[in-house]
């Protein structure tokens, strides 16, 4: 792999908003008040300065705008990927309204505490509990539905993650466990289908459907990255099945990565993020360190510090194919690829001329 710390990085960084211009207090800019699910909207709980009380805000990270405020009992909330919905957890009641029309579409309540929760897509949530993962469709008048058991392996960890592939058939929930000297990452993975789960050494993972430039069709691919040693880590691009008929055989493509020593001895991976219409996989770090992979090969093409704060969530930036992330310093932040400079580097820095060739004709569709 390549290493890009110099002065003319292949990436841009810019600050799109910062929170505590909009009143968000820096102290509860945090993972558990802060969450986005995609790059329309951030969801915000947070204390109004005024009189206390506990207020969610939308904001729309693009426009700059807000787009929703209002007061709330909840502990947690959740905004749709792509609709002005927004999901409300208060203990083990959840409630889910469009807040355009203020109209109520669904709420539900489950009998064990939820851990970990999130839109999977448009229409279903998922609830983690100490013991099963539950989905709950939004649209459909019935109560969640238990779709797998949580693994005995993942008893201690934290859980941080819960991801699906396009068609719910793949499920990913990762945790993380403090150990003496590193943050373990462990993640269950699970096939609805054939109801197997194996649990993989994974911080972060991501599904997409993908499709290689020799294959006729697209393949649903897991991309998961660890750190595995004191400064090593791996990225893994793996096909899973079902097999297409016609394309080549599943492949499982994986490259190194290095991290740093000194303030950043604990860092480690802590989301993924696919371009398919470049090819490319995004890997960020918890202490603001960007990897970019080729999805062909799993090969780390470059590596940069994008932020001195954490970078707490993050997704694809739909209109650049870059990343948009929010850090625990309260900026809104997105990173755009310099696209003739990361050609430039991939070829003649990286050496890699196979994936310049691959990334240039990508990139100028």
């Amino acid at each position: 792999m390549t290493n890009n710390n110099n002065n003319t990085p292949p990436v841009s960084i810019h600050e799109l908003i910062q929170l505590s211009n909009i009143g968000i207090p820096p102290d509860q800019v945090t993972w558990n008040r802060v969450t986005m699910t995609s790059d329309r909207w951030i969801a915000i709980r947070h204390c109004n300065k005024e009189d206390s009380s506990s207020m969610v805000t939308v904001l729309n990270p693009k426009e700059g705008s807000i787009s929703y405020v209002g007061q709330t009992t909840a502990d947690s909330v959740q905004i749709n990927p792509t609709e002005p919905i927004i999901a409300l957890k208060a203990g083990i009641r959840f409630e889910v309204f469009n807040f355009n029309t203020k109209q109520l579409i669904s709420k539900t309540k489950l009998h064990d505490p939820v851990v970990y929760w999130t839109w999977l897509n448009t229409e279903v949530i998922a609830m983690v509990t100490e013991t099963l993962v539950y989905h709950w469709p939004i649209w459909e008048d019935c109560a969640p539905e238990k779709v797998f058991l949580r693994h005995h392996r993942l008893e201690f960890t934290e859980i941080i993650s819960y991801k699906a592939d396009p068609s719910l058939k793949w499920l990913a929930m990762t945790g993380l466990m403090p150990e003496e000297e590193k943050i373990s990452g462990l993640t269950q993975l699970y096939y609805v289908d054939e109801d197997i789960t194996q649990c993989i050494t994974a911080h972060a993972v991501c599904f997409t459907n993908y499709q290689y430039n020799d294959n006729p069709l697209p393949s649903t691919v897991l991309c998961a990255a660890t750190r595995d040693a004191v400064d090593i880590g791996k990225i893994h691009v793996i096909e899973l099945g079902p097999y297409k008929q016609g394309n080549f055989a599943p492949r499982n493509n994986y490259d190194h990565v290095q991290f740093y020593d000194g303030a950043d001895t604990y860092d480690f991976p802590v989301s993924l993020h696919v371009s398919e219409k470049y090819g490319l996989l995004f890997t960020i770090t918890k202490y603001g360190y960007l990897y970019l992979s080729d999805m062909e090969t799993a090969a780390c093409l470059c590596c940069n510090k994008i932020s001195n704060f954490i970078m707490f969530t993050s997704t694809l930036n739909t209109d650049t194919q870059g990343i948009m992330g929010v850090t625990r310093g309260g900026q809104v932040m997105t990173i755009k690829i310099k696209k003739e400079g990361l050609v430039s580097h991939v070829r003649d820095k990286a050496k890699r001329t196979n994936q310049a060739d691959r990334l240039e004709k990508a990139i100028s569709c």
